[in-house]
């Protein structure tokens, strides 16, 4: 039963990587929102926390939070199906809708091209990122310093996104676009939003998160 859904899942991946757009608008980015989920294990629910930053002060506008029932098991390449519908209920309660989500997963840089970023940015419409902390496909190091990146690429060859050093001299992250933004203003915007490795609207996201259970 399970491979039957999971299969049916792969067919609503491929369907909605059909409806990608890796381009950006040239919209002025004012607010950036950054998205990070938790888990009671035990309820078996899942919860999302969704903060919205202004640009450049990265002062705090809104905080939208979510708890639901956990309905899709953790299965790697599908997280989508598991943490997708909860984002999709903080996103719709935003009043400050953001110019661009930042979301901790990947975008296109996923067997389908169908990540958690991509997923839920084909299917709201919205402008999403990528930032994952381990990457789908094989990469190389870049240098030490601030914004040294290297391009990582699927299993085609095709680029899929960048592992890009946030931070000097510490670990990479790897970032991908999502949906309606390009590779190269997808690394500017991870860039700006960092102080340290992770961008700091999805390490506030992630700090409250974490305290919904």
């Amino acid at each position: 039963m399970q491979r039957i859904r999971l299969a049916k899942a792969a067919e609503v991946q491929r369907m909605l990587s059909s409806r990608l757009i890796l381009e950006w608008d040239g919209r002025k980015v004012d607010l950036v929102a950054g998205a990070d989920f938790s888990y009671d294990h035990q309820e078996k629910r899942i919860g999302a926390s969704l903060v919205v930053f202004r640009l450049p002060e990265l002062d705090v506008v809104e905080v939208s939070e979510v708890v639901r029932e956990s309905r899709f098991p953790y299965v790697p390449g599908f997280l989508a199906f598991r943490e997708g519908p909860v984002f999709q209920e903080a996103f719709r309660k935003i009043r400050n809708k953001p110019d661009v989500t930042l979301v901790d997963g990947n975008g296109i840089a996923h067997p389908r091209k169908m990540g958690l970023a991509s997923f839920v940015g084909v299917t709201l419409d919205i402008c999403t990122i990528g930032c994952a902390k381990t990457p789908f496909f094989p990469f190389v190091l870049p240098g030490a310093q601030r914004g040294a990146c290297t391009i990582f690429r699927d299993s085609g060859g095709e680029k899929v996104g960048f592992c890009l050093r946030t931070r000097s001299r510490v670990k990479p992250v790897f970032v991908s676009p999502g949906h309606r933004i390009d590779f190269n203003r997808a690394k500017e915007i991870i860039l700006c939003t960092s102080k340290f490795r992770i961008p700091e609207p999805l390490r506030e996201a992630h700090r409250r998160a974490s305290c919904l259970f």
